[in-house]
């Protein structure tokens, strides 16, 4: 198992500020970005091995605009 893949074979994390929200990352233009959309273009993605609870990550939707 790499560092990028969780032991369900799902990248997991945070993004900015928002520690509880658990997005499923995935990589945009280098970085890793939540798969729904959420948060700042300058907010920085953080791996961890948690399971995904985002609701939009969850149900492949795009947050809504903050």
């Amino acid at each position: 198992m790499t560092t990028s893949e969780s032991a369900y074979g799902v990248m997991a994390g945070t993004v900015g500020d928002d520690v509880m929200t658990v997005h499923e990352l995935v990589w945009v233009a280098g970085a890793q970005r939540p798969k729904c959309g959420d948060g700042a273009p300058e907010d920085r993605g953080e791996e961890w091995f948690r399971r995904v609870n985002c609701p939009y990550c969850l149900a492949d939707k795009q947050a809504p605009a903050a």
